[in-house]
């Protein structure tokens, strides 16, 4: 069992890592100036200008610069790599209906839980995330000047979803010039070429205005499951018995191959076929596979087939996006503004044949073996052909406004019109018609035919869709003078009306597809808000911040969002920052409105003696009824700039959320049905009313799952964020340091029934650190990049009303590795090799990498790219 001394551990590790770095490195944050005509600029997590860059709210800014220096690919691998994003994220990945999507997860509260602003305005959730979560593959990644992360509660400013922070995506404008960048990319583990990236930045300026321009083109291919030897479908006779066991002895094989249960379920047996078909397709493809313990029937076999052998785990993505920002002016103190972004993505995924069930099979059945009616079939339709997904998002985001300044008051004013629409569709191919089954049954067609087939092969098609329109209108002025100056204050309003739409095909929303599933949503609601800020200067070393907001929905009522927050600079170089505020989360829009919907979603049945993960049938549900997620938020910390060459940032945080907004996963109900508080059900028994349910065979296998959406308990996050930040001019060179870490000291939730501390459990490391070294010499720039992720617990099982941690999941060390040689007026040429090491992603115990949002499966990946201006 795992305690809090390996995590003080990685705290005094860390601690000595900066403190070693102190006699040699010098701060990389730029200093303010001590002069009274020092610019104010804009700072995330306030809409008051002022001059302090490190203000009462924690913010960490990654400029452009910090990205390329790291290695990554696109603004989610920017997000996605930071320690912040505590316990991984979505990513780009095949079989699942967002494949085309990537998100951020701040703290490891949830992607709906961090809000996402573009240039300072709010960037609406995906709908195919059921709107719920920005989708950040709709950003441009060559436009980005930098992205500002706060972490703390930001809904006072910015509304709701900003429970445990904000991103802040900052677009470049008043650009002057022209920049071309060019590159490709090759996996070590993967053939040809394997990303192309190709991008144009200019902008043009005179005395009246700007207008900046950026188009950005980016692949990145995919990963198929055979690629990799960890996720390649595979037997292995762990007990040495010469006989294998289905699942706890296989990875990548799966029961619906031509399986077929009794009508009782009580017993399951390959169908008498399974030799015809691994004669035809060959024994890497199907094979009868003994399932005594898996169906808990002594004598049960499966006839299972190798998805793993076809499938892909990682989508590809193929961008393009076209952005323009300008500005003019057109009085005196009177500017106009506007932005054009638009972005399309492509993805595709491969999913194995469709795998879905045969019901009601008759006693003359060739594949039934038990020759009575109703036989229950887990059939692989694989003369049908592997199921292609391709994936079209489109993202269009305008904006147009004024902004100016009045001779009052020092005051300053905005006032624009932002409008959001996306439109996703994915197209599957290669699916099953059960009219087209049930035609050629009716009409003895065989099956095995080319007519057979072609009645049997059908097209799904899913259109998501959203829409924002945002008005609002603020204005910032001083009024009164404290001890250290004028009090500023902000005061704004907006209303914006949202719709949503997730449109399913109609065979798939009536269940006549195999091997697909999906219920049609839409909803909409339209919001009205009115905040208040102020920066009271109570004397010259102390400041505090007071914000307030209020949001009426049209769809569940209201909520007031306050926060209050201090700054006292307690000696040359030394702040101290406190804040406490209070955030919200409205239901989202799918959360409302989505009919039951199905999944099949991966757990593991200790109660039937499993200990390897396999999918279950599961049908989720909405809930009208939902409230809104409440959270308050406490950040205390100390800003010390050591020296002028050296500055540590160290912040303790607490962040609790009540009526979390949530389902019950299928492991969730198993730990429920060990606790006691849910009894499972027999095959056949009635659950339109029930919302949490488990249905298990006599044999006690688990056959189906049912979950939803409710306001529960909640939960509670307790940790530090600890970063240095240094640089070092010498003869030899300039050198630079820059680390994040973010430790969890306590991640209390329920499990079971009961408030547990999760952190260190596997998928919820209590350490994440990222590292980066670099070295600039005249023409010549070299960084060390590395980020760790630290070691958890594999397995976590509730025994005798105790939950007792099993196992360990390997720490994860990533070294990125960057060079740049700048040719002056004949470009920069820059080589990066990512994972310098070749590290595979952590895998379990017997060899199956299950957690794809902390680890990925890229391997050592070598970039090159071109860039020049002009």
């Amino acid at each position: 069992m795992y305690t809090n001394s390996k995590l003080t551990k990685s705290i005094r590790l860390a601690l000595a890592v900066g403190a070693a770095s102190t006699a040699v490195l010098a701060p990389a944050t730029a200093v303010a100036q001590d002069s009274a005509g020092v610019e104010k600029i804009s700072v995330t997590g306030s809409r008051i200008q002022r001059s302090d860059l490190e203000g009462a709210s924690p913010v960490i800014s990654i400029s452009a610069a910090d990205i390329k220096l790291e290695g990554d690919f696109s603004v989610a691998d920017a997000l996605r790599s930071s320690s912040l994003n505590s316990f991984g994220s979505f990513s780009e990945r095949s079989g699942s209906s967002a494949q085309s999507q990537a998100t951020i997860d701040l703290r490891g509260a949830g992607s709906q839980r961090t809000l996402v602003l573009l240039n300072g305005r709010r960037f609406p959730g995906s709908p195919t995330l059921g709107g719920a979560s920005a989708n950040l593959n709709a950003i441009p990644f060559a436009a980005v000047e930098r992205i500002d992360i706060m972490t703390e509660g930001g809904s006072s400013v910015y509304g709701s979803d900003a429970m445990a922070g904000v991103v802040n995506v900052i677009l470049k404008d008043n650009y002057e010039g022209l920049t071309f960048s060019g590159g490709l990319g090759h996996r070590d583990n993967d053939e040809g070429t394997t990303s192309k990236e190709f991008s144009i930045v200019g902008g043009v300026s005179n005395d009246k205005g700007n207008i900046t321009f950026a188009f950005d083109h980016q692949e990145r291919k995919g990963i198929s499951d055979g690629a990799r030897d960890y996720t390649a479908a595979s037997m292995t006779d762990f007990n040495g018995d010469g006989e294998i066991q289905a699942y706890d002895e296989t990875s990548g094989w799966s029961i619906y191959g031509a399986t077929v249960a009794d009508p009782t379920f009580t017993d399951a047996q390959a169908s008498p076929l399974c030799g015809d078909l691994e004669a035809e397709y060959g024994s890497d493809t199907f094979q009868t596979v003994a399932a005594d313990n898996d169906w808990g029937n002594p004598g049960s076999t499966y006839c299972m087939y190798a998805f793993a052998n076809v499938s892909y785990n990682t989508a590809s993505v193929d961008r393009n996006t076209l952005y323009v920002n300008a500005n003019y002016e057109v009085a005196e103190d009177v500017e106009w503004f506007g932005q054009a972004m638009f972005v399309q993505n492509s993805s595709f995924g491969r999913y194995a044949p469709p795998a879905a069930p045969w019901v009601n099979m008759s006693a003359d059945n060739e594949n039934n073996p038990y020759g009575v009616d109703g036989a229950y079939g887990f059939f692989r339709w694989v003369g049908i052909g592997t199921r292609d997904g391709n994936v079209d998002d489109y993202n269009q985001d305008y904006t147009t406004g004024f902004r100016g300044n009045l001779d009052w008051n020092d005051a300053s004013w905005e006032v624009y019109y932002h409008t959001n629409i996306a439109d996703n569709k994915s197209v599957g191919e290669y699916y099953l018609s059960y009219g087209g089954l049930a035609y050629n049954e009716a009409n003895g067609i065989d099956l095995g035919s080319d007519e057979g087939i072609a009645n049997m092969k059908a097209t799904t098609l899913q259109n998501s869709g959203s829409t924002l329109d945002q008005y609002f209108a603020g204005i910032g002025f001083d009024m009164f003078e404290l001890g250290g100056g004028m009090a500023a204050h902000y005061f704004g309003a907006e209303y914006f009306e949202q719709t949503y739409e997730d449109i399913y095909d109609g065979q798939s929303e009536t269940g006549l597809i195999g091997g697909s599933a999906g219920n049609s949503a839409e909803g909409m609601r339209d919001v009205t808000a009115f905040f208040f800020e102020s920066s009271l200067p109570v004397t010259d070393d102390l400041e505090v911040n007071i914000a307030v907001r209020y949001d009426d929905y049209s769809d569940f009522g209201d909520n007031v969002s306050p926060a209050v927050k201090a700054r006292w600079e307690v000696a040359d170089g030394v702040v101290l920052r406190a804040s406490y505020s209070e955030s919200f989360r409205a239901p989202g829009l799918d959360e409302l409105n989505a009919a039951t919907t199905f999944s099949a979603e991966g757990a593991i049945d200790y109660a039937s003696g499993s200990t390897n993960e396999r999918q279950y049938d599961t049908y989720y549900k909405s809930n009208p009824n939902l409230g809104p997620e409440e959270s308050d938020y406490t950040n205390l910390g100390v800003v010390w700039d050591v020296t002028e060459e050296f500055g540590i940032k160290v912040d303790y945080f607490k962040l609790s959320i009540d009526n979390v907004i949530q389902t019950k996963t299928v492991q969730s109900l198993l730990s429920d049905e060990a606790a006691g508080i849910i009894t499972a059900k027999a095959p056949g028994s009635d659950v339109s009313d029930d919302t949490f349910y488990l249905i298990r065979a006599s044999s006690g296998t688990l056959l189906e799952a049912g979950t939803g959406y409710f306001n529960g308990i909640g939960f509670e996050i307790e940790g530090i964020d600890l970063t240095f930040t240094g640089m070092l001019e010498t003869e030899v060179g300039d050198f630079r340091l820059s680390n994040t870490n973010s430790f969890i000291l306590s991640y209390d939730e329920e499990e079971g029934g009961a408030i547990v501390d999760t952190s260190g459990w596997s998928g919820q490391p209590e350490f994440k650190s990222v590292a980066t070294l670099s070295w600039a010499l005249s023409d010549h720039l070299v960084a060390w990049n590395m980020t760790y992720t630290d070691s958890t617990s594999e397995n976590e099982v509730l025994t005798d009303g105790v939950w007792v941690q099993s196992g360990k999941l390997d720490s994860w060390l990533i070294h990125n590795l960057t060079y740049t040689y700048n040719a002056g007026k004949y470009g920069a040429l820059t080589l990066t090799v990512n994972n310098l090491t070749d590290e595979d992603p952590v895998l379990s115990s017997t060899g199956t990498w299950d957690d794809q949002d902390l680890y990925n499966n890229f391997g050592r990946d070598y970039r090159i790219n071109y860039t020049i201006s002009f």
